[in-house]
């Protein structure tokens, strides 16, 4: 039997254009399987468009669930320059007048006498430096008896001092200077020094305060100020006791300021207008992908989708959800100035709002943060409520799971397809390819008959 290389050559049959149609009408299973992993795709970006809504409003609410954000104050001075003030959570609201009579000062000694330069030599012995109650001793041998030597070893002591030589400019110009790290009388210096043998210029006794061999160039001064009229003396020029709840750094040596101390209302409306924000980014988010256009009647991916509707009814009952006993009366987010519009979104009376911050009576960090069962705080609700729905074994990780499980089957049922494909593609090459030789073949007997035919006695005579 006769071989044909080019598929219908034999027969004049178009194989390749016959197999196409007919593996075009075997794959439409195939095509059906694609759109259904299309729509499986598409529905899994949906819900993870709507679970990174959903997060930040868990984020948002979980500020409101923080009693720090309620109790934080705020302390502000009219002249900073002056002093400057920073509030605690244990502050009351308050107004003070300040007045710095003096800040407090480093004790500052200096040796009485200058010396000719910063190697002149003592005698050896030692020194005992008292700051505030705590005495170091310091051993003064051939090794660090000079003027510098003594300087770096009450450095190297830590006795709560900083040894310094100023050159004063003079003929004999070196003096030594030692000045407390500690501010006020907290920090006041005194030296006790002693000769235990020779070997220098100068006696180290000349250090001592006891006598006249150190003068006093800045006094162990303690800061004084007014508060409201009441006179008030520190070591520090930080004072953190002076009013409840209130630190103060004092800036001036004088001066006076106004120190105003009030509830940071900033904080929670910051924590609130988030909350609001991220809401309504949830309905937004939601209306988008569930919605359906019935002027082209086009579905949205998430069109009728038990869950997307489920969170969407969950987010609305709890916006109108009421706390009971709460100080100053108030129940709901409608009674600080948060209600909910016809189009699911929240809206805020920042007037409402703001009185609400400034009403003390307001008991608003339980109402959005208490943990009492059977009477939790809205944020509270909010945040249990999104923990089961973008938590991990949440309702949109169970519908993911469900939405990747079933494109995983679908791309194993392509695949299988795929192959099965193949096999009848071959099938009908084959088949095809049979008939184009056996059509080949007849038309070949059909030509030699007729050839044959043609050349009986006759056939000529026949044919005129």
């Amino acid at each position: 039997m006769a071989t044909i290389s080019s598929p219908g050559l034999g027969s004049g049959l178009d194989i390749n254009g016959i197999v196409s149609s007919l593996m075009q009408v075997e794959s439409q299973p195939l095509t059906v399987l694609a759109r259904k992993e299309a729509s499986f795709q598409a529905k899994l970006s949906a819900f993870g468009a709507l679970k990174g809504a959903l997060s930040s409003l868990q984020t948002a609410t979980k500020a409101l669930t923080t009693s720090s954000t309620f109790t934080g104050w705020t302390a502000s001075s009219s002249d900073s320059t002056v002093l400057s003030a920073t509030a605690a959570s244990t502050a009351a609201a308050g107004t003070y007048n300040i007045a710095i009579v003096q800040r407090a000062k480093n004790h500052t000694l200096a040796t009485q006498t200058p010396y000719t330069a910063s190697t002149d030599t003592f005698n050896t012995g030692a020194l005992a430096i008292t700051v505030g109650g705590t005495t170091k001793n310091i051993t003064i041998d051939s090794s660090n008896n000079t003027l510098e030597g003594i300087r770096q070893a009450i450095n190297d002591a830590n006795a709560g001092v900083t040894a310094s030589i100023v050159n004063t400019g003079t003929a004999e110009q070196y003096r030594l200077v030692l000045t407390s790290s500690t501010t006020g009388s907290a920090g006041a210096v005194s030296i006790a020094a002693s000769d235990d043998g020779s070997g220098g210029t100068h006696l180290l006794s000349g250090l001592d305060t006891g006598g006249t061999g150190m003068e006093v160039i800045q006094p162990a001064d303690d800061a004084t100020l007014t508060v409201n009229g009441i006179t008030i003396t520190r070591s520090s020029n930080t004072i953190t006791d002076a009013i409840d709840g209130v630190t103060l750094t004092l800036a001036k040596d004088t001066g006076t300021s106004t120190v105003t101390v009030a509830r940071n209302t900033g904080a929670v409306n910051s924590a609130i207008s988030a909350f609001v924000k991220a809401y309504n980014d949830v309905n937004t988010q939601i209306k988008n992908l569930t919605a359906y256009d019935a002027a082209n009647k086009k579905a949205s991916v998430l069109t009728g989708d038990s869950t997307a509707r489920s969170v969407q009814s969950q987010l609305t009952a709890l916006v109108g959800a009421a706390v009971s006993g709460l100080a100053g009366g108030i129940a709901t987010l409608s009674d600080i100035g948060i209600s909910i519009q016809k189009d699911g979104t929240l809206t805020t009376d920042s007037t409402k709002l703001q009185a609400a911050l400034n009403n003390r009576d307001f008991d608003l960090a339980t109402l959005f943060g208490s943990t009492t069962a059977g009477n939790k705080g809205i944020a509270v609700r909010f945040n249990e409520m999104l923990e089961g729905v973008v938590g991990s074994a949440g309702l949109i990780s169970s519908r993911t799971e469900g939405i990747n499980a079933s494109i995983k089957d679908i791309q194993k049922r392509g695949e299988a397809l795929q192959l099965r494909l193949l096999q009848v593609e071959k099938r009908y090459r084959a088949q095809f390819t049979a008939l184009d030789v056996l059509v080949a073949s007849m038309n070949q007997t059909s030509n030699y008959l007729t050839q044959q035919l043609a050349s009986l006695p006759g056939a000529s005579n026949n044919n005129q």
